[in-house]
């Protein structure tokens, strides 16, 4: 008898995972922390008894591989002539503060 309450919890033990519910002020989520599903409250009608709860999709992975407009690249090359400039006025005064000069 022990063995088959055993047995039953270690099988059912998946199907009660932990779940988290959570709000913003228009819907209500629950969100399972082991598979990472989310569920959404869906209203049917006014009462709360009715409500059911609807899994979310997955969201899409954006596409990275974006080509360079000819724009950004000139602007990407006047960013790394304006710091070229500064990095040789900062050797320039650290080298005239080292000589003394002003």
């Amino acid at each position: 008898m022990k063995k088959n309450i055993l047995l039953i919890l270690f099988i059912g033990s998946p199907l009660f995972s932990q779940w988290q519910m959570f709000s913003d002020k228009t819907d209500t989520y629950i969100y399972n922390t082991t598979t990472g599903e989310i569920y959404i409250r869906y209203r049917k009608n006014a009462k709360n008894y009715e409500d059911t709860f609807v899994k979310m999709p997955k969201g899409v992975i954006p596409n990275t591989n974006q080509k360079n407009s000819p724009m950004s690249q000139l602007s990407e090359s006047k960013d790394d002539d304006t710091r070229l400039e500064a990095i040789k006025k900062a050797q320039d005064l650290m080298n005239n503060s080292i000589k003394g000069e002003f």
